[in-house]
C-alpha cells in the first residue's frame, strides 16, 4: 500500500486536509513527544510538511529538523510551503536514506507508517539513526471514523468496490497490542501505545467530499463519475451522517494510535 499524489493532489491536500485534519493531529503528536529546543529531529514520510514545520518551531533556532519523503509533488510542495531555511528536506524510501547512525534525537511519523512496505525494516532504521537516549513516535489512525466508513460505502455503491477498498486501506493499520510488540521487538524501551482522539469539525458533505476525495490517489476515478453521479455519491455520504450535522457542518469523532519508544541500548537488527 502506497500513499501518492500527482498534479494539483498536493496542493489541495495541503489546503483541505491539513487545516481539517493532519495539521491537529500533527500537534498532538509533537506535543506527546515533548521537542525540546535544540534538538535534532527527523519526520519520516512528511508528505506537505506540517509536522516538520511544526516541530522546527519548538526546537527553535539552534535545533535541526529534516523531512524525508518517497513522493517527490508531496516534498516539492513542503519545500514550497516552509518558512524556514534551516529545514532540510529528503526525497529517499525510509530504509534507504544514506543517513549516518545516531543523528537524531528525536524521531516523528505521522500516518505514515501503515504505508511503510517493510515495517520491522522501516523500525530498525530508526533505531539506527536515533541517538543512544533519544526517542521516536508515530502515530496511525485506531480504524475508520464514522465519516470514513459512510464516505468507503457510498465509494463502493457509485465507482466500485475495487476503489472502495483501496480508499479503505488509507485506515488500515495494525492494533495497539500489535504496535507495541512490533516497537519492542526492533529494540525499543519503555514502548508505550497510547490513544488519542478528537472531535473533527468539517464544512457539510457537499462542500468537503468533492474536495476530501481529490486530495486522495482516487482522485481519478471520482472525477470520471458523471455530474449526477458524483452529486449522488455526496447525497449518500450526508444521508448516513445526518445525525452528526451541526447547521452547515459536519461534526464526529476520530482517533489515532500514538506509539513511542526510546533507544537505550545498541540493538542490531
Amino acid at each position: 500500500m502506497t500513499f501518492q499524489l500527482v498534479g494539483n493532489g498536493p496542493q489541495i491536500y495541503e489546503e483541505v486536509m491539513v487545516p481539517f485534519w493532519f495539521g491537529r493531529w500533527a500537534d498532538e503528536l509533537v506535543d506527546v513527544l515533548a521537542l525540546g529546543t535544540s534538538e535534532r529531529v527527523l519526520d519520516v514520510a512528511c508528505g506537505t510538511g506540517v509536522t516538520t514545520r511544526i516541530a522546527k518551531k519548538k526546537v527553535g533556532a539552534n535545533g535541526r529538523v529534516v523531512g524525508l519523503d518517497i513522493n517527490a509533488p508531496m516534498l516539492a510542495k513542503a519545500k514550497e510551503l516552509a518558512d524556514d531555511p534551516d529545514i532540510g528536506w529528503i526525497e529517499s524510501d525510509v530504509c534507504d536514506s544514506g543517513l549516518a547512525s545516531e543523528t537524531y534525537d528525536v524521531i516523528l511519523s505521522q500516518h505514515g507508517y501503515h504505508y511503510f512496505p517493510d515495517q520491522p525494516a522501516a523500525l530498525c532504521e530508526f533505531h539506527r539513526l536515533l541517538k543512544r537516549g533519544g526517542r521516536m513516535g508515530f502515530s496511525v489512525w485506531d480504524g475508520h471514523s464514522a465519516y470514513t466508513e459512510a464516505l468507503c460505502a457510498a465509494v463502493e455503491r457509485h465507482i466500485s468496490p475495487e476503489i472502495a477498498s483501496k480508499q479503505r486501506a488509507q485506515r488500515r493499520t495494525p492494533s495497539a497490542d500489535v504496535l507495541k510488540e512490533q516497537v519492542t521487538h526492533a529494540g525499543f524501551s519503555d514502548v508505550r501505545v497510547q490513544r488519542q482522539e478528537l472531535l473533527i469539525d468539517v464544512p457539510k458533505p457537499s462542500e468537503f467530499v468533492p474536495l476530501h476525495l481529490a486530495s486522495m490517489p482516487i482522485a481519478g476515478a471520482f472525477h470520471a463519475l458523471s455530474q449526477d453521479a458524483r452529486a449522488d455519491l455526496v447525497d449518500d455520504v450526508a444521508t448516513a451522517l445526518a445525525d452528526c450535522m451541526q447547521e452547515d457542518r459536519l461534526i464526529y469523532p476520530d482517533a489515532v494510535h500514538v506509539a513511542i519508544g526510546y533507544k537505550l541500548d545498541d540493538h542490531p537488527c
